[in-house]
């Protein structure tokens, strides 16, 4: 099986979907990273020396992922701009021949993520079936799948750490919440990552193609309960 993540940054694939990626290498999948820009715009230092860096944590934080890394080099911040972005894409994954790719969702926070939506919808057509991976936070995503990630969890901090560039102790703390917090809607205590599917022809159901997800646990029905009386103290 092969698992296409089509990223923005040089760090958004180790943010978004570490976990993801660490639960695909455990099931044997190859999975390839796309990064679209050269991150250049990501700091304060000269961005020519920036993109260089950064190149070099993208290419770590693979190599711990172990999956294979395509840089791009588009500019940072301009991505609405490239014309040839889905032609680009769309030989890219020729290439690949993915069983699913992944990418930002259309209604992400940063520019660079939606004009990346577009043109990773517009590559893929029906090749693959197309998923969103999680925003930040979460924020405005409504997931329709989550990843078991906790035996994860460990490496995605640790590739997250390969971006020392961008501080990426912030990154690993917002990541290590977000894990909790979409385990926790799962009833896991665990860590959990949410991607989302909106089925169209022919790829209605991707569960085949996904991790195991976070294991469901029965909610004890109390009124059906008569190990208690009405009285006992809760």
């Amino acid at each position: 099986m092969r698992v296409a993540l089509v990223t923005a940054h040089p760090d958004d694939a180790e943010i978004f979907s570490g976990g993801l990626i660490g639960a695909y290498r455990r099931m044997g999948a190859e999975v390839f990273i796309l990064i679209a820009t050269d991150g250049s715009k990501g700091g304060f230092e000269d961005p020519s020396s920036l993109a260089v860096r950064r190149s070099t944590e993208a290419e770590r934080g693979a190599a711990l992922l172990d999956a294979e890394l395509m840089l791009l080099g588009y500019p940072d911040g301009a991505l609405g701009a490239v014309s040839d972005l889905a032609a680009e894409l769309r030989n890219r994954l020729r290439q690949i021949a993915p069983d699913l790719v992944l990418s930002h969702g259309p209604n992400d926070y940063h520019a660079d993520h939606r004009a990346l939506a577009l043109a990773a919808a517009e590559a893929v057509s029906f090749r693959a079936p197309l998923a969103w991976l999680d925003t930040m936070m979460g924020v405005g995503q409504t997931p329709t799948h989550y990843i078991d990630t906790t035996a994860d969890q460990d490496l995605k901090e640790r590739a997250i750490l390969c971006h020392a560039s961008q501080d990426p102790a912030r990154f690993v703390q917002q990541v290590r919440l977000q894990a909790r917090f979409r385990a926790a809607q799962c009833g896991h205590d665990g860590f959990a990552e949410a991607i989302r599917h909106d089925p169209v022809f022919p790829f209605s159901d991707i569960r085949a193609l996904l991790p195991p997800p976070p294991p469901v646990r029965p909610v004890r029905d109390r009124n059906g309960d008569t190990s208690s009386t009405p009285n006992q103290t809760r």
